[in-house]
């Protein structure tokens, strides 16, 4: 496949940089991902507000993911969530090898933090109609099944800036 993004010189996003764009535009929950090349593993980031205790996500998370990897008959075999108190700003980082993951588990992570921390979590507000929702779901199912061709050789970060994606390299 194809990449299916393109920068505005027109010139293609590789598979692996279009995922992590792809994640950050459809899930506004998301602060920012990292692609960590070492470990073939995303680090999912989202902010929090005012929160210091973080134990029942981090049973709830696993959980999940373990029961859906069953009903799914695929076997994780990294799932690390960690997170850090700057101020009142909480930086949870959940941490999942990118050849077990598929782009519902990603909505499920997403949901779980929702509905851990709704009013905690901070949200960068973007609308994206319906048709658009479903076509970067859809787009973040087929990078993922291509990413495994290890089509990133380094490390990469996507962050939000003022309602933008920008992708470097770390």
């Amino acid at each position: 496949m194809s990449a299916l993004l393109q920068f505005k010189d027109g010139v293609y996003v590789p598979d692996g940089v279009g995922l992590l764009i792809s994640i950050l535009w459809r899930y506004p929950e998301v602060s920012s991902i990292y692609y960590w090349h070492e470990q073939h593993a995303l680090k999912l980031t989202f902010m929090l507000l005012d929160i210091d205790d973080i134990s029942s996500l981090q049973q709830k998370v696993p959980e999940a993911l373990s029961i859906f990897h069953k009903f799914e008959n695929r076997k994780m075999s990294r799932c690390n969530i960690e997170f850090r108190q700057e101020e009142r700003v909480c930086v949870l980082t959940i941490t999942r090898d990118v050849d077990s993951m598929t782009q519902s588990e990603v909505g499920l992570i997403v949901e779980l933090v929702k509905q851990e921390f709704n009013s905690s979590l901070i949200i960068d507000q973007v609308y994206l109609p319906e048709d658009e929702i479903l076509y970067q779901e859809e787009l973040i199912g087929q990078l993922l099944a291509t990413i495994l061709s290890g089509d990133i050789d380094k490390n990469v970060v996507a962050v939000r800036a003022e309602g933008k994606v920008l992708v470097y390299k770390a």
